[in-house]
């Protein structure tokens, strides 16, 4: 597992397409800094990276249904912001917000 996440982060400058990171400020299986840090890594102009205050690891399963509920949505306007782009604007790169969501 270590070698991967090295081979991950060495090669994040090369993601250029959308990139988002969810992770939980209470993880404690994962520290959020090393998601803070793939998301400074990656060399796509649209990233955005979203920090939960309170939240652990399984942000989808793990948490109660109404930080559930808050991620989903979050990930559903990341994605419905993307998927409303021409695809002219989307082949160009168009950065969204400074490149945050």
């Amino acid at each position: 597992m270590p070698r991967t996440s090295i081979n991950l982060e060495d090669s994040l400058w090369e993601v250029t397409m959308p990139f988002f990171v969810l992770h939980g400020e209470a993880d404690i299986v994962t520290d959020p800094e090393v998601s803070r840090a793939l998301y400074e890594q990656a060399g796509s102009i649209d990233k955005t990276i979203k920090l939960y205050p309170g939240m652990w690891h399984d942000l989808t399963s793990g948490e109660p249904d109404h930080n559930v509920e808050i991620v989903f949505s979050d990930i559903v306007a990341w994605l419905d912001k993307r998927s409303n782009l021409d695809n002219s604007e989307r082949m160009a790169g168009t950065p969204l917000a400074n490149g945050r969501a």
